[in-house]
């Protein structure tokens, strides 16, 4: 059986879960915002957030005067999503724990779906998109999202390869190759569930005042950091810590720092395929 990635896993979601609501959700909001502009339900459709963390979508969506149906193995992320849905007064949204791969939801009850930055993490992608083309309506869109490959951001490059260069041959591997990072990857695997499908790059950009503070947020929101630190303890981290940030402060210069993010959105429509043999 292949290992599962870390990144696969509920424990390690309710690890950062805080600090990923407080310091990454607002960078991923222009995402969400092209997402929903990409799936153009109509109005007071339901929706389908399908690892929905703490609800970035799923509180844009509702917001907007959608139902949504949000989901997430992780408890500390649902529980995020109903506070952030309280604090502001959303109605709207049913949240609950579950497995991406095995909604709880009948057949053909949604009007779009989505899975932002969740579908690409999860140990079998084909069911996961089987699963949302099933909860799907004849016409409606999916659409999943995942990063383009490092090497277009500077900083990106050079906060992993500063992390594997610092941890120890014990320390566990900083992240594992992410997966759906070339537009044909994302095609092809949209394509096994959805037809018409099409592969829309988006970035962002996300100001630091230096790489001293990228790096201080890495720490609280990267999960193979928070992992590697977790594992290590806080007295064999701190000399690591130091190490990442000096390298970083070498590559990237001591002044501000800009962490480019590029993304593919992946959307494809739920048509009525024929039956083999028929």
């Amino acid at each position: 059986m292949p290992e599962i990635s870390p990144s696969a896993t509920p424990t390690t979601w309710n690890l950062v879960a805080s600090a990923y609501e407080a310091e990454t959700v607002p960078t991923l909001r222009s995402f969400t915002e092209e997402a929903l502009r990409l799936a153009a339900p109509p109005a007071g459709a339901r929706l389908a957030d399908v690892a929905c963390g703490p609800g970035t979508l799923a509180l844009l969506a509702a917001s907007a005067g959608f139902a949504v149906d949000a989901i997430d193995f992780s408890p500390q992320m649902i529980a995020l999503l109903e506070q952030r849905a309280r604090e502001r007064g959303v109605s709207g949204i049913h949240a609950c724990v579950g497995d991406g791969q095995a909604l709880p939801y009948p057949d053909g009850t949604h009007e779009a779906a989505f899975s932002l930055f969740g579908l690409m993490f999860f140990p079998d992608r084909a069911r996961g998109l089987a699963e949302l083309r099933r909860i799907l309506r004849p016409g409606a869109r999916a659409v999943i999202s995942s990063w383009q490959p490092m090497e277009r951001s500077p900083a990106v490059s050079a906060l992993f390869g500063a992390l594997q260069q610092a941890l120890p041959p014990d320390g566990g591997p900083p992240s594992q190759p992410p997966p759906l990072v070339t537009e044909e990857a994302c095609r092809a695997e949209m394509g096994q569930a959805f037809d018409e499908v099409r592969v829309h790059p988006a970035s962002t950009q996300v100001p630091f005042p230096s790489a001293a503070a990228l790096w201080e947020s890495m720490q609280r929101t990267l999960v193979p950091a928070v992992l590697a630190r977790q594992r290590l303890g806080e007295e064999a981290w701190a000399p690591i810590a130091d190490k990442v940030g000096s390298t970083l402060a070498g590559k990237l210069g001591t002044g501000p720092v800009t962490l480019d993010l590029h993304a593919w959105l992946t959307v494809g429509v739920a048509r009525e395929r024929p039956r083999k043999g028929s």
